[in-house]
């Protein structure tokens, strides 16, 4: 056994799953940055979901 597995306690795995919880956000296929393109293709396809979801109202 070498020394980080001696140190993991049930203690760190207690402040993982707190990370996993309350640690920052992470998103799969997030914008990173603020691109004058990417504010544009953010604004795109938010109003196509408004777009999607009045025709499904209707």
């Amino acid at each position: 056994m070498d020394e980080s597995e001696q140190r993991r306690t049930p203690r760190s795995r207690f402040g993982e799953w707190l990370f996993q919880i309350f640690g920052p956000p992470t998103v799969s296929g997030a914008i990173q940055g603020h691109s004058p393109e990417a504010r544009a293709a953010w604004k795109r396809r938010v109003e196509e979901e408004r777009a999607a979801r009045r025709s499904k109202d209707t």
